[in-house]
């Protein structure tokens, strides 16, 4: 087992944060051959048991964040864990803002480097290698927003031998969805007038225009382009001087869109999805994530939507959900003797309440693998606990559990159950 502790140098750069503390450190990588920034958030009981190793939430900021974005998530990761709503958990944020687009994407390009190898190896072993982490893929989280939204999915379905886990939220997930390429080619117009001819500007206050810049850095880099009417000209733009898409350029996005990369990942790899969306995003991303979670229906692959009527920005709700969701399918801090051993912690005991939708009356019932002490909790779809169900220990077994529901108001609910062997979660509905 892995007993490092932090050095020196990483403690002078530590903040205290609501009782807790991370430091904003940086490490070598060597896909990219420089030093990258990188937050790193150590939870409740993280120096109290220097025998525990602990699982590790990955954040991937969005474009024009960097290390800090993860900051915002800080404050509902530091309460969930005081409040016992969610296991302690590692949060890691690493800097994906390089020039000369301002943003990674979190793939590998020859205008920004090998961002993807920089996450998927070159972060991940070190933080393995430097800090009480469990080293298992069941133990690997990843949480994004907008083009970290994007990343989350790329890595769960690229590399869903390291990663467990997707709370994807805003991520540009179908870029050649039709309602989102006519809405941004006239927003991109709009923003580079007088034309035609177009001239498109990357700088200034044009998001759409960023965007564009942004995709085409993805799927056709090319600091050889002969499109004179781009700045900077280091790729093939996607709209040509009269404001048309141009066709060779859109069949080059069609690989890197996520309803498209997600055919190859099957039920057999074992990753859990969350994703969302505000109906109102200003980046016309919605309809896209809309026909993402048919095709997620069509495959059978298991998800959770979270919808709301916000815009491009990550509500409370989806950052409360967010974390629950992911604590429910990582696995649970403790002494790890042997990685080769580690088991899905989370899948042994079990959860059934019925009926459901319920009027009056619950029924609870558990299976327990082993003597336990159990933790049974009602929260709202906000992530706030509603009611405390049970708290004692009970034996291996099956257990059953009538519960009156008359003090609750009408709506969805989620039932936690908690052990030391991890967590489960049923949602419900109350008539």
């Amino acid at each position: 087992m892995k007993k490092i502790t932090i050095i020196s140098a990483m403690l002078l750069s530590a903040t205290i944060l609501f009782g807790q503390y991370k430091i904003d450190t940086s490490f070598y990588s060597a896909a990219l051959d420089q030093v990258k920034m990188v937050d790193i958030y150590f939870p409740p009981g993280y120096d109290e048991n220097p025998s525990w190793d602990f699982p590790v939430i990955y954040y991937l900021h969005g474009w024009g964040g960097n290390q800090n974005a993860m900051n915002t998530m800080i404050s509902f990761l530091n309460q969930m864990i005081n409040d016992s709503i969610i296991e302690p958990v590692i949060m890691v944020g690493a800097d994906n803002s390089p020039a000369p687009l301002g943003g990674s994407v979190y793939v590998n390009s020859v205008l920004w480097g090998d961002y993807e190898d920089y996450n998927v190896n070159d972060l991940v072993q070190w933080i393995d290698a430097s800090f009480r982490t469990i080293p298992d893929k069941h133990a690997r989280g990843l949480l994004g927003q907008s083009m970290g939204g994007y990343g989350a999915f790329r890595y769960g379905i690229l590399h869903h031998d390291i990663y467990n886990v997707i709370a994807s939220h805003a991520g540009p997930l179908n870029f050649n969805d039709e309602f989102y390429r006519a809405q941004s080619q006239q927003a991109i117009l709009s923003e580079n007038n007088p034309g035609p001819p177009y001239f498109y500007n990357f700088g200034g206050n044009r998001p759409s225009t960023i965007l564009s810049f942004l995709v085409c850095g993805v799927c056709a880099p090319d600091t050889n382009t002969p499109q004179t009417y781009i700045n900077p000209p280091i790729v093939q733009y996607l709209l040509d001087e009269s404001g048309n898409y141009i066709d060779s350029v859109l069949a080059k996005q069609e690989p890197f869109d996520i309803i498209f990369m997600i055919d190859s990942l099957s039920q057999a790899d074992s990753v859990r999805i969350l994703l969302g969306d505000g109906s109102n995003d200003g980046f016309f991303l919605y309809p896209g994530t809309l026909a993402l979670k048919d095709t997620l229906d069509l495959k059978g692959l298991q998800y959770e939507f979270f919808d709301h009527t916000g815009g491009h920005n990550m509500p409370t709700g989806f950052k409360n959900r967010s974390l629950i969701f992911l604590d429910s399918l990582l696995m649970s801090p403790g002494v790890i003797t042997n990685v080769n051993q580690v088991q899905v912690e989370n899948t042994n005991n079990t959860l059934h309440c019925y009926p459901n939708p319920c009027r009056d009356e619950l029924n609870i019932e558990f299976v327990l693998i082993q003597q336990d002490i159990v933790r049974i909790n009602l929260y709202n779809m906000m992530g706030m606990k509603v009611d405390q169900i049970f708290y004692n220990r009970q034996e291996k077994g099956t257990h059953k559990l009538d519960w009156d529901t008359h003090h609750l108001h009408s709506g969805i609910y989620l039932i936690n159950l908690r052990t030391s062997r991890g967590t489960k979660i049923q949602k419900i509905i109350i008539q």
